[in-house]
């Protein structure tokens, strides 16, 4: 009956926390994965271990995950609105021959919003290409 109570509470406190974490959509990632790993590893640490310290090492270990994993979602935005803002070609290189290019087109009038093309390179070859839009402004009506 504890170990139940315990993992609804866990429940819980991880809806509460990824429902704070997600007022922050599109720039802070590596705080919200963060919070959201602590969630998960502390509900993991509880349900394998099923005593208070094996939830405090899941926390820990989830919370250090999380924190890599929305960090290099982070770096990856950041090369775009940083595209977008100076209109200027933009790479990041990482040390294991990875890099992340981020090239501005037009500004569109109307919404002022402006198409970025987003490549990814691994050791010199092409991963991926897309498109990501990035507007200078918040949308507060259908006419913006």
């Amino acid at each position: 009956m504890k170990m139940i109570r315990a993992i609804i509470v866990m429940v819980m406190a991880l809806i509460f926390l990824i429902s704070c974490a997600a007022t922050h959509s599109g720039r802070y990632n590596t705080q919200r994965v963060a919070i959201m790993g602590a969630g998960v590893g502390a509900l993991a640490g509880q349900v394998l271990g099923n005593d208070a310290e094996s939830t405090l090492i899941g926390a820990g270990v989830g919370t250090l995950l999380g924190a890599i994993v929305g960090n290099a979602i982070d770096q990856q935005h950041q090369a775009v609105r940083e595209a977008a803002l100076t209109n200027k070609r933009v790479v990041y290189y990482a040390n294991n021959n990875h890099a992340i290019e981020a090239i501005p087109g037009p500004v569109d009038q109307h919404t002022k919003c402006r198409k970025v093309t987003k490549r990814e390179w691994d050791r010199g070859h092409l991963v991926s290409e897309r498109v990501e839009e990035v507007c200078e402004g918040e949308r507060f009506s259908e006419d913006y």
